[in-house]
């Protein structure tokens, strides 16, 4: 056996009441939550519309899904933008109190000699 090479799982799962069988490297407890989770996502929709396609929903719940992905994102910048910021601040006070402490035993020092 090569290493580094997995098996890759495969799991039957229910999408609308459809079965497929998804293959993938991920074991099949994830692969079947996140079956489970488009699942949700176009049930949701599909009790929004009653006339909808399977194809218009699968895309409505796509771009859920979507705009879900880009506010964690924006989310989890901003936070690390604040959290960069806040380091940069405190590593300046730091740095300033250091010095000060630096020039006021360099003075005592001078005092003594």
């Amino acid at each position: 056996m090569i290493s580094g090479i997995q098996n890759p799982n495969k799991v039957k799962v229910s999408i609308m009441g459809q079965v497929y069988t998804i293959e993938g490297d991920a074991s099949g407890d994830y692969i079947a939550r996140v079956a489970e989770f488009v699942n949700s996502k176009m049930e949701d929709v599909a009790h929004g519309l009653t006339n909808a396609s399977p194809l218009q929903i699968a895309i409505l719940a796509a771009l859920n899904i979507a705009d879900e992905l880009f506010q964690v994102k924006e989310s989890e910048y901003m936070a690390t933008d604040e959290i960069r910021e806040k380091t940069n601040m405190l590593i300046s006070m730091l740095d300033e109190g250091l010095i000060g402490d630096v020039f006021s035993i360099s003075g005592k020092q001078r005092q003594h000699l």
